[in-house]
Formats: structure tokens, C-alpha cells, sequence
């Protein structure tokens, strides 16, 4: 019989899983500045919102920004407001409450489905999934709609599963702001598919119950109050936002943003339309789903044989996950947008998954996987600590900040080792496997974070750069100085570090500009992004085309494809005439603003007065 003080320690493992996952929640956000592509711009947005108090439209560097809904922007304001802290840090905090309240709704989720064990293994597997991670490490708008999305899907269950109705106007409540989140995909691909599972089991529940007829009136009844909440939480945005934006704002949001995206009508410049191409979120799934990838797997594998050997006869549990999971991709499949990050809503159904096939496999096969990812995750650990032994391999392209951070010895090294011993102990541990396997995933991603992020920063910092571009501009050329070819990257760290809302022009004003004969603007700062061409060719600009480098600026970390460029053209001598528009002008420009205006970047589409697309990096 086992002795009373190791009872103790066997029953310790919950008390350490919460641990762990707070190791991970919180190591890793707070130090380190705005990382590309997408932080400088939500921050941005941010910043504008705090300062202008308009939370109705979001906007940056004098740009509108309706991609999505603006209730995560004002989240944060709100929680600076709470707080006293500055934006990025606001944020930073915000992205971890919204993590430990997905982990909560998604615990109380798996307690429905199968009891507190699979809700504790669904928690411990969801925090330590790489995709879960990666989306709640980095500040955009899919932390809030992950949030929402599983808490309005809680409130489903607890409905439809234990028939407490009263849990609709929740569900509403949440399905409201997951739409506020991120537009109607939060319920078409969130929501909608696993509102229909619930819904259908709660007929098969039903039909046990002797008055039908008592219960479907109270049961309408509870639906309409719930769908009453939800349409007052989206009108509170919708209302306003529709009597104060122009057409062309209303028209880029709802058409170009949300039926454009799916149809890729709106995304066919960025790279991101994926056509003809159903499989393509397989790979996304095995990254994601990283180290528990081989249970996601395992999982396929038993359902799989499930639905042979009984012919269709399962758990209600499996077939309700397996139909949760069809559905879901079958949206992302038809969808002509398609990016791996779009799987970051979907974090919590894959964690449920994983769960079901953790608790279920606890063989030698098993064991082994643990193990062989606990050697793998040790030994990479151990080699972070130790870069100063073999940063000579590192690739010669690293910037010198990067390779002097290479070649000193960090104190979080010592983090990195004890972490490492860690595992070690909670592997001899007689804790069962999953909860081995989380806690050791844990300890890899808390130490790692802690340790690496920094070098991350280094590597990824634009702000020095940039404030070395922009000292050399002085304060009265800037209000004659003009952007092309920006990308919302480059227009929101001009905003954020040296809060200049630097104009865009489009590619014929740019040649008036240089040609000395535009009347408003004299110098042209031109976003060199992904390409090794000098600025005139980069922007469409004949060679002839007089300018002259005044300074150039590298921003990003690739310092050989991209660039800054401030240009001056000739000194100008009065306003143009409107005859005086050559030949290229009236050849190139005109056309190209009547016939090709949807290439244009959303700054220069904004400055043609055309609506609005996304230009990402």
C-alpha cells in the first residue's frame, strides 16, 4: 500500500499544472517592444484611440482602419484607463487576461463534455499548444475573438446539455461581441457550426421529455431574449458606425473586408488566396498542434476505427468533436482567403481533441512520444543557454546587435537550466502522462520565452532605425514631405515613434512631386519593401525621373531588401498648370487611376479617394 506522504505529491499535480500554465501565460509578453507585421498597426490604432476618444471608427496615421470591428482597440483603452498603464503594456496585459479567460470557459467546457479530469487535460493541452501561444504572445484582434467565441460556446452547452435556458442570454451576449471581435466570420466559422451541434443533441435530449409542446415554448422564448441580446450588443456598433462612416467606409468594410475576403476578391494582391486548394490547412493543424501533433493524429486514427468496426455507432462525445471539426474546416477549405492564423479561434476545439486521445493513450507508445519530446525540447534549451559556444555557425546576415546579444552570457540561462531539471523531476514523477507531458511542454515555453524574447526584440526592433531615419528630417521639411508605396507597417511606426501622420500620394503625384510640380509637397519617402530595386523603379517611376537621395533608413531587420528612402526632386517653381501634365502623366496616371485603382496600396487608394483594402506585409 502506498505510504501517506506520497499521497500528497500525487494530488499536487493540479496545484502545478496551474502554475505552468501562468509560467506560460505571462513569460515573454512584457519585455520586449511592438514585433512586425501586425503589432505597430494595432498599436497604432490603439494610440489613436486613446487620443482622438473616438471608438466607433478605428484609425491610423490618418488612415481608417475598418478591417475589423473596434471592440479589442477599446479593450485596451479601457484597461489603460483602469490601469494608468501605456498602450503596449495595457495591451500586452490585456492579451493575458483574455488567454486565462479562454483557458477558464474552455475547462468548463470539457468539465460538460466529460468531467473535471478531460476538462484539467483539455486546459493543460490548450496552454501548451504552439498555436495558442504564438496567438495570445502577440497583440491582434484574434486573442478577443478566441475568447468570445469559446465563452459563447460554453454558455451553448451549458443550455442545450444541462437545459438551463437561461444561459442563452450569455450565449448572445457572447456571440454579440464575438462579432464585434471580428466581423460575421466569428459566427459563421466560430459560432455557427458548433451552435448547431449543441442544438441538434438537444433535440435528441428532448425527445425523453414527456410535454414537448411546455418545453418548446419556453425554449422560443429563451432564444428570442438571447437573439435580442446579441442584436443589441452588435447594433451598439453597427448603428453608429453606419451614421458616421462615409459609404466608402460602410462599402470597405462589409463588401471589401468581410464578402471579399471570403470570395478573395479583396486579398488577391497580398498572397494570401489559396484557391482550388482544400488541403491547405492540413500543415497549419501540425504546427499548431505542436508537441501533442502524434495525439491529434491518434485521435483521427481511433475515431477512424471507431466509425468501421461499429458502423457508425460512437460516442456521442467523438461524433459530436468529429462534426465539430469537419465543419470548421470545411468553411477555411471553401474560403479563397486563407492563412494558418485563421486557425487561432479554433485553438480550443483542437485542445478537446487532443484531450479525448491524451486520457485515452496511455501505453508504451505513449511514453516514448513524451519522452523523445521532452529530449528534443532539453536539448534545444540547453542550446539557447549556450549560444556563446556556437554563435560562429550563426548566418553572417545577423545584425551586430543581434550577435552581441549571441555572445553574452544571460543570467535567464540559469532559468533555462533549472528548467531542464524540472523535467526531469516531474518525468520520474508517478503523475499521469498528460500531465508529464504538459508540464514538461510548460517548462520548455515559459524558460524559452523568458530567455529568448529578448533576441527576438534585438532582431526585430525598428525603433532605433527608424529614429536614426528621422532625426535627419528636420521638423520643417516634414510638413513638405509625402509617402508612397507605404505599407501600414511604415505608416504606423512613423506614428508611433515620431508621431508624424507622414501623407500618401499616389504614383502620378509622386512624379509631380519629384518634378518640382506639385504645390503642397517637395521631399517623397518611399517604403522599399521585399526588393532589391532603386526607389523610382521600385514606385514606377521613369529612370530620368530627376530626384536625389537625401538619407535612407532600414527599418526591418532584412537591411538588403528593404529600405527608406527620402528623395527630393526638383526645386519647385509654382503651381502646374493643368497642360502642363506630360505625356506620361496622361498615359500612365490617368488611366491607372480610372482602370487600375484596386492595385493601389490602402494609403494611396484612400488618397484617390477610393475605398479601402488591407495591405499586409
Amino acid at each position: 500500500m502506498m505510504g501517506n506522504g506520497k499521497r500528497p505529491l500525487l494530488r499536487a499535480w493540479p496545484c502545478c499544472l496551474v502554475l505552468g500554465i501562468l509560467a506560460v501565460v505571462f513569460s515573454g509578453l512584457f519585455d520586449h517592444d511592438v514585433l512586425t507585421p501586425d503589432e505597430p498597426r494595432v498599436m497604432a490604432v490603439i494610440k489613436h484611440m486613446a487620443l482622438s476618444g473616438n471608438l466607433i471608427i478605428p484609425e491610423f496615421a490618418g488612415i481608417p482602419f475598418v478591417e475589423k470591428p473596434p471592440l479589442f482597440f477599446a479593450y485596451v483603452v479601457g484597461l489603460m484607463h483602469l490601469t494608468g498603464l501605456d498602450a503596449l503594456m495595457a495591451g500586452r496585459l490585456g492579451l493575458a487576461l483574455l488567454c486565462l479567460a479562454t483557458l477558464l470557459a474552455t475547462f468548463r467546457l470539457g468539465c460538460l463534455f466529460q468531467g473535471r479530469r478531460y476538462g484539467w487535460a483539455s486546459v493543460a493541452v490548450l496552454a501548451t499548444l504552439e498555436g495558442f501561444i504564438l496567438n495570445f504572445h502577440w497583440l491582434r484582434v484574434d486573442a478577443a475573438l478566441a475568447f468570445a467565441s469559446m465563452a459563447a460556446t460554453w454558455a451553448f452547452a451549458e443550455a442545450y446539455l444541462r437545459s438551463r435556458y437561461r444561459w442563452l442570454l450569455p450565449a448572445g451576449l457572447f456571440t454579440g461581441l464575438a462579432f464585434l471581435s471580428k466581423g460575421p466570420v466569428a459566427i459563421v466559422l466560430c459560432i455557427g457550426p458548433v451552435w448547431l451541434l449543441l442544438f441538434l443533441r438537444h433535440l435528441y435530449l428532448l425527445k425523453g421529455e414527456a410535454d414537448h409542446r411546455a418545453s418548446w415554448v419556453r425554449i422560443l422564448a429563451w432564444h428570442l431574449v438571447g437573439i435580442g441580446v446579441m442584436g443589441l450588443v452588435m447594433a451598439a456598433w453597427i448603428y453608429p458606425f453606419y451614421r458616421q462612416a462615409s459609404p466608402e467606409l460602410w462599402h470597405a468594410w462589409f463588401w471589401d473586408n468581410q464578402v471579399g475576403r471570403l470570395t478573395g476578391a479583396s486579398t488577391d494582391t497580398l498572397g494570401h488566396n489559396h484557391a482550388g486548394e482544400p488541403f491547405y490547412y492540413i500543415g497549419g493543424v501540425m504546427e499548431y498542434t505542436l508537441p501533442w501533433s502524434g495525439f491529434f493524429i491518434a485521435w483521427l486514427a481511433m475515431t477512424l476505427k471507431e466509425l468501421v468496426i461499429r458502423r457508425g455507432r460512437v460516442r456521442w462525445q467523438t461524433a459530436f468533436l468529429l462534426g465539430w471539426l469537419l465543419l470548421t474546416m470545411t468553411v477555411l477549405a471553401v474560403s479563397v482567403t486563407k492563412r494558418t492564423m485563421y486557425l487561432a479561434p479554433l485553438m480550443p476545439l483542437l485542445a478537446l481533441v487532443i484531450a479525448d486521445a491524451a486520457l485515452r493513450c496511455n501505453g508504451r507508445l505513449a511514453r516514448w512520444y513524451r519522452r523523445g519530446w521532452a529530449l528534443a525540447m532539453g536539448g534545444s534549451l540547453l542550446m539557447l543557454a549556450t549560444t556563446p559556444l556556437w554563435v560562429v555557425l550563426f548566418p553572417k546576415e545577423a545584425s551586430k546587435e543581434l550577435v552581441q546579444w549571441l555572445v553574452t552570457w544571460h543570467a535567464t540561462a540559469i532559468g533555462i537550466v533549472l528548467a531542464v531539471m524540472l523535467m526531469i523531476v516531474v518525468e520520474i514523477t508517478r503523475w499521469p502522462g498528460w500531465v508529464k507531458f504538459a508540464l514538461i511542454t510548460a517548462l520548455f515555453f515559459s524558460s524559452g520565452l523568458h530567455h529568448l524574447m529578448p533576441a527576438i526584440a534585438v532582431a526585430k526592433d525598428m525603433k532605433r532605425e527608424l529614429h536614426a531615419l528621422a532625426v535627419q528630417i528636420p521638423d520643417d521639411k516634414r510638413a513638405r514631405t509625402a509617402s508612397v508605396r507605404f505599407t501600414e507597417t511604415m505608416s504606423s511606426i512613423f506614428y508611433l515613434y515620431s508621431d508624424w501622420t507622414v501623407p500618401g500620394v499616389d504614383q502620378a503625384r509622386a512624379r509631380r512631386i519629384l518634378l518640382g510640380q506639385d504645390n503642397e509637397y517637395d521631399y517623397l519617402l518611399v517604403d522599399r519593401y521585399n526588393s532589391t530595386q532603386d526607389p523610382l523603379t521600385y514606385i514606377g517611376l521613369p529612370a530620368d525621373t530627376p530626384h536625389e537621395v537625401l538619407a535612407v533608413g532600414h527599418p526591418r531587420s532584412d537591411r538588403k531588401n528593404d529600405a527608406v528612402y527620402w528623395l527630393a526632386g526638383k526645386p519647385r517653381k509654382g503651381l502646374a498648370e493643368p497642360w502642363l501634365v506630360d505625356r506620361y502623366d496622361r498615359e500612365t496616371a490617368i488611366p491607372e487611376r480610372a482602370a487600375g485603382i484596386a492595385k493601389l496600396s490602402r494609403r494611396e487608394r484612400w488618397s484617390a479617394g477610393a475605398p479601402q483594402q488591407s495591405l499586409r506585409e
